[in-house]
């Protein structure tokens, strides 16, 4: 009896060694797993970069980064922000994920998208994002719903102010000090020591928002690019240049800090061409254009240990190419639920020089280009890109069956990938998990809205600043025959309360609105006026299409239950007192049940 008492004591000890083990070996393996940081600037040129032969730029960092590591010559992405984006987060054509533009939905990766998040927290990492997302900007098409753990930062295509002003925080507002670009990577370098100190692999994604537009930019970085003797508009774009490589250098000494520098796999690249024509090697095009100038940038990515000093990398690779390279890089399969398209080039960042042969394929707004190196078809004209990297020579003529092979290859594709025609994407209300779902302004529906945007005349209502980008309000309502309207998606039978964002001249206060919601509807008086004003504006160059920021004045207009599934949100003025109805900067629905 005392025997089988002994040998069960044993055996109890032997099981719970190895379940210890078991644990131990788990946990060693997910600490050991590399650390990856995924840096990517906003309108940044092939050309903005001193290791580029940009004559005035200054980004010694940037450049060192690329020595300790590879970089791609001919890495291309998307012409405009929110399609690189989708792509790179999912390994596949923009058109295949439902991104097809910039604003109004167009930007939103359908929720059926599996994104480089959901793999790596799959995979055991925990995930951040710290900076610009436009992927979506309503819960689940943000952030916090596509497989990140940590939101700071903004899900527009752009933002208006670059100096203490107020982004995101997992949901919530956060007030900033200081220069953006610097708060990020602020936050960034305290989201790597907590994920060290919880002994995880982190996932660390950081879109800047420069060189973007506006154009700020602090003092010293603006200053020494005007001494170069550079117009207040490319001395902006430098300096936000520089103060990227500055922060890039923060955040490698941080790594070096806490002692994972040798762990962590950093890639760095921009999501398309430049804005303005400025120095870019000579590459012809810019943003928005499929050309080489307005889809060629940097790539480059360090792995000490793993990727030899000064590799260079020739081959065309892509935005849809960086997934599964990551995770080769790091050992790791994953069953994609849906097929990607972008190939490993784990085996060229090791030395090797063999790559499958493949075509590299762009469409944006009916602008078609397919390279198949060395030859480029851009729409009706084909290029040598290793002898014509200008594209100056068409040898479509010469070289007709190259040009006859491209266009077909590129007409298949384009029927494969081409995304449904749809008009309009609902905004999603009512998740638990978010609450309060925001309907801001640049998301209107306006009527009459074409006649203002294409001879800039008000027409009963219109935007600020026309072109309704991100952060614009509806201005000029001088007519009750114009309306704005909002396609929402309730997905959860609730009371709902309304709250506006408006101002209002002291001589409309009166003035009366009706709110429909599907069936139902609310009128409400607006006795209050509001003057809003500017805030500090840091810009160095006027802007032309970009709405500034303003201060707003926020007041419920209404509670009303709302029933689950697809409806109109309209707002119409009733009654005008005075000559003009509201200012609308947006609405916010809060489910209240």
């Amino acid at each position: 009896m005392k025997f089988n008492n002994l040998y069960k004591e044993w055996l109890l000890l032997m099981v719970a060694v190895l379940c210890f083990s078991c644990v131990s070996n788990k946990s060693s393996e997910k600490i050991n797993q590399p650390n990856i940081l995924l840096i990517m600037t906003d309108d940044q040129a092939y050309g903005d970069l001193s290791m580029t032969n940009n004559t005035y730029l200054e980004t010694p960092v940037i450049d060192q980064l690329a020595k300790s590591g590879a970089f791609a010559s001919h890495f291309y992405v998307s012409p405009v922000c929110a399609p690189t984006r989708a792509s790179l987060l999912t390994g596949r054509y923009h058109q295949r994920t439902g991104v097809t533009g910039v604003t109004r939905g167009r930007e939103d990766m359908r929720l059926d998208e599996i994104t480089m998040a959901n793999i790596f927290s799959d995979l055991g990492y925990v995930t951040g994002v710290f900076g610009k997302w436009h992927n979506g900007a309503h819960y689940p098409y943000h952030p916090l719903g596509r497989g990140f753990d940590n939101f700071v930062g903004f899900t527009s295509g752009h933002w208006s102010n670059y100096f203490d002003t107020t982004i995101e925080k997992n949901g919530k507002p956060f007030k900033t000090q200081g220069y953006l670009v610097d708060v990020f990577t602020d936050e960034a370098m305290q989201f790597m020591e907590d994920s060290k100190a919880k002994q995880q692999p982190f996932f660390c994604y950081l879109p800047y928002q420069t060189p973007h537009t506006p154009l700020q930019v602090p003092d010293e970085y603006f200053d020494k690019y005007k001494n170069k003797g550079l117009d207040d508009f490319n001395a902006a774009i430098y300096g936000m240049c520089e103060n990227v490589d500055d922060n890039v250098g923060r955040i490698l000494k941080k790594l070096e800090e806490l002692q994972i520098d040798e762990n962590t796999i950093v890639i760095y690249l921009s999501d398309n061409g430049p804005l303005n024509f400025r120095f870019n090697q000579n590459l012809k095009g810019k943003k928005g254009m499929v050309d080489e100038g307005g889809t060629r940038v940097p790539f480059i990515v360090k792995w000490p240990g793993k990727i030899k000093p000064e590799t260079y990398v020739d081959t065309p690779l892509g935005h849809i190419d960086v997934l599964p390279t990551l995770l080769e890089l790091i050992g790791l399969d994953y069953d994609y639920s849906k097929p990607i398209d972008g190939i490993s080039f784990a085996s060229l960042l090791k030395g090797d020089t063999i790559f499958p042969k493949r075509m590299l394929y762009n469409e944006f707004f009916g602008k078609e280009r397919v390279l198949a190196d060395p030859y480029l078809m851009v729409n009706d004209a084909l290029f040598n890109i290793r002898l014509d990297p200008s594209q100056k020579d068409d040898i479509s003529t010469q070289f007709p069956n190259v040009y006859d092979s491209l266009r077909t290859a590129y007409n298949k594709w384009y029927k494969a990938v081409a995304p449904p025609v749809t008009d309009v994407k609902s905004i999603p209300i009512g998740y638990s998990e978010y609450p309060i779902s925001y309907l801001p302004a640049h998301e209107a529906t306006l009527y009459p809205l074409f006649e203002a945007r294409k001879n800039r005349k008000h027409t009963g209502i219109a935007y600020h600043s026309l072109y309704g980008w991100a952060h614009d309000w509806i201005d000029f309502w001088t007519s009750t025959d114009a309306f704005a309207q909002w396609n929402i998606k309730v997905v959860d039978d609730a009371n709902y309360e309304i709250q506006m964002e408006y101002a209002l001249a002291p001589e409309n206060i009166g003035t009366e609105l009706r709110f429909k919601i599907g069936e139902e509807q609310f009128n409400f008086r607006v006795g209050e006026s509001f003057v809003h004003s500017q805030f500090h504006n840091h810009d160095r160059v006027v802007r032309e299409q970009e709405a500034p920021e303003t201060n707003w004045k926020k007041t419920v207009v209404g509670n009303v239950f709302l029933s689950k599934g697809e409806k109109i949100l309209k707002v119409e003025t009733l009654k005008m007192i005075g000559n003009q109805s509201v200012e609308l900067k947006g609405l916010y629905l809060k489910k209240l049940d």
